[in-house]
């Protein structure tokens, strides 16, 4: 077995019948995929059995991190699509409308730069998606404005976080699973 990027010449359709992890252009088998290249001699096949690419769908959950924020809402590179374990890097945001069923009027004042969200993709449109923290959704791990210490929810004030170091209380959109969540 070896080896094969995306791309990667693999044989003709004369020899082989095209498999998983495989495309056809021109009459030549290619890898569409990076994996190991398994070719079955009895049935004349090549197939790449390599690592499945997450693909972004309307109602899937994904975790971010918080790049930044303004007024009309947050902007979050997801890093991960619940479920896989490959990690993504796309851009999106959180319309200040998707961040909470209540009305919010500054975002900045739910999310930190830093904060991991657990958001679901609400919105797919020409390569662009939206995502929403509405509902059970929010910040899944959080660190302090002041000291960047990790927080944790206060028992001493409801729906906010206290800071494990200097004790700091803050307000953020928190998730129903916060600091429970083990696929970050």
């Amino acid at each position: 077995m070896e080896n094969a990027f995306i791309g990667d010449y693999l044989g003709t359709i004369e020899e082989f019948a095209p498999g998983e992890g495989t495309y056809v252009e021109e009459g030549k088998i290619y890898s569409a995929t990076i994996g190991k290249v398994m070719s079955n001699s009895e049935l004349h096949s090549v197939s790449v059995t390599g690592k499945i690419v997450p693909e972004l769908e309307v109602g899937k959950v994904v975790y971010g991190d918080v790049m930044s924020m303004g007024k009309t809402g947050v902007t979050v590179i997801v890093k991960r699509i619940s479920g896989f374990k490959n990690e993504i890097d796309q851009r999106t945001m959180i319309h200040v409308s998707n961040i909470s069923d209540s009305y919010v009027d500054k975002p900045e004042s739910l999310f930190a730069i830093g904060d991991i969200v657990k958001a679901r993709v609400v919105k797919i449109f020409n390569g662009l998606f939206d995502i929403s923290t509405r509902g059970e959704f929010g910040v899944v791990k959080a660190f302090c404005r002041k000291c960047r210490g990790p927080m944790v929810v206060s028992e001493k004030f409801e729906g906010k976080l206290e800071c494990t170091l200097c004790k700091c209380s803050d307000d953020r959109k928190i998730a129903q699973d916060y600091g429970k969540v083990s696929e970050l």
